[in-house]
């Protein structure tokens, strides 16, 4: 069967259920991180929690640059080349090792320098964090591959084995290293995933066989322009530890990192679910189906929500089980940084149609301005108040993602491609959410706590009611598989319905 034909024969209800699966797997696995984030911050000191943070935020920035990123253009690229996606995988695989070569070679040149510019003063973790970069795209391509043709089992296993290995050595290597245990988060984490992502990287080169410099460039006139796209995304999310650690001291990022770890939970929702329906929305958007579109992305915003104001509410038992009391400042983090999660799942479904018209420098454009905005108030309102850095960085990063929603929604108004959505409901959900977020720092006190968990169990209630009154709907969903009469499709379609 073509490529073209596998597209078609995608059914609407493809994106929920594996949407429903990714989001339930990615929980399940993923929720392993925030089991053991009390373990590793009641071990670590608050200054070698600010530190790891410190250490990550760098590692989520300059795994953009290095990578540049090239994984995106996989996507699209299904549309045009599925036919040969093992060739078009090794090819920008190989572009993305040559590149990050020369990166670290300057930084190998420059130790001293980098060291001070990173707040870093380990080389071992420089040399760590590039043997991390060199490898990772390797795993970031299949796994983008997997989820192009809905293969949630694969994307559920490769998921697994990292996350396990990686949790389990780093709490090991914890115990074990007492006089160094910053070390050991650090090692203990990222060597395991080097290991595992070098295999996926010699399997991918047996996969693709040959290199072709055409998919080099057809990749970077896609992915180029997002590389500030994303660096500044980064930098919207990662820049607040970094300039919290820098104003106001490991301690007080500590406080943040505490909440970020919390607020890593909607990440975790927003990502299962924008894996699935990202590459079916281009399907659609190929196929010029916008009453599937609309009518999906309904029911798609409509399951964030419910998840995202449940999280708000238990927002206080998080904190207490991720970090104790001495993190319970922290609350008044999340409402705001659950917020921004809600405007960033939104106005990725506007980048979405972007990145399908190859209209990739406005996504670009858009990120650094928000991204720019977010370091300059944080600038200068952090010093303000450097006691309370966490909490104004939490509002500044809020700020951002909802300027990046606003440029992005009249980016694809001016494009004639706002039609595919619901936009009244788009904007009722943003609002409402937005105003519940802030009212519920009320019920955080001590002396509301009865209030709130009464509220808790009226919107568990309701949520189960609705559910059971739509459960013939969900089960058809989680048990639907595509019934061809047909001659057999290849293996790789038939596993898309698994």
């Amino acid at each position: 069967m073509s490529n073209k034909a596998m597209i078609k024969n995608q059914s609407s209800a493809v994106v929920l259920k594996a949407g429903l699966w990714y989001t339930v797997c990615n929980f399940l696995l993923k929720g392993m991180a925030f089991i053991t984030a009390p373990i590793f911050n009641r071990l670590l000191s608050k200054a070698e929690v600010g530190d790891f943070g410190n250490i990550t935020s760098w590692i989520t920035i300059l795994s953009v640059l290095t990578s540049l990123d090239l994984a995106q253009s996989i996507i699209r690229s299904k549309l045009e080349h599925g036919d040969d996606m093992d060739s078009y995988i090794w090819s920008i695989l190989s572009f993305s090792t040559i590149w990050t070569l020369i990166c670290y070679g300057a930084v190998c040149l420059f130790p001293q320098f980098f060291m001070n510019f990173f707040q870093i003063d380990n080389m071992g973790y420089i040399h760590v964090m590039f043997l991390y970069f060199l490898v990772m795209p390797a795993y970031s391509m299949l796994i983008t591959k997997q989820r192009c043709y809905y293969k949630y089992k694969m994307f559920v296993l490769l998921t697994a084995i990292s996350m396990l290995t990686s949790l389990g050595f780093s709490v090991l290597l914890v115990l074990l290293m007492k006089d160094d245990r910053l070390s050991g988060r650090m090692y203990g984490y990222y060597l395991p995933l080097i290991v595992m992502y070098a295999g996926i990287f010699v399997y991918l080169i047996f996969k693709g066989k040959k290199i072709k410099l055409k998919y080099w460039k057809y990749a970077c006139v896609i992915c180029l322009p997002l590389v500030p796209h994303e660096l500044s995304l980064y930098m919207l999310s990662a820049s607040d530890r970094i300039l919290i650690k820098r104003i106001s001291g490991s301690e007080i990022a500590a406080l943040y990192t505490a909440a970020g770890n919390v607020y890593h939970i909607g990440t975790i929702l927003f990502s299962s679910m924008n894996k699935s329906f990202a590459p079916w929305l281009l399907d659609c958007l190929h196929l010029k189906k916008y009453q599937d579109i609309k009518k999906t992305s309904q029911a798609y915003i409509g399951v964030f929500l419910v998840f995202a104001v449940a999280l708000l509410l238990v927002v206080p038992e998080m904190i207490l089980i991720i970090g104790g009391k001495k993190y319970m400042d922290s609350v008044y983090c999340l409402p705001p940084l659950f917020a921004s999660c809600v405007f960033q799942f939104i106005y990725a479904m506007y980048v979405n149609i972007e990145f399908y018209e190859k209209k990739t420098f406005g996504v670009a454009a858009a990120t650094i301005v928000a991204a720019a905005l977010n370091i300059v108030l944080n600038l200068l309102l952090i010093p303000m108040k450097p006691a309370y850095g966490y909490v104004i960085a939490s509002y500044t990063t809020l700020i951002g993602y909802a300027v990046l929603f606003v440029m992005h929604f009249f980016i694809v108004r001016r494009m004639g491609m706002t039609h595919v959505y619901n936009t009244k409901m788009v904007l009722l959900s943003l609002g409402g959410y937005l105003l519940l977020s802030l009212a519920v720092n009320l019920l955080y006190t001590p002396k509301l706590m009865i209030l709130r968990y009464a509220i808790i169990l009226v919107y568990g209630a309701a949520v189960l009611a609705v559910g059971y009154k739509n459960r013939k709907t969900i089960m058809a969903l989680l048990k639907n598989r595509k019934k061809k009469k047909a001659a057999p499709q290849p293996e790789e379609v038939s596993e898309t319905n698994e």
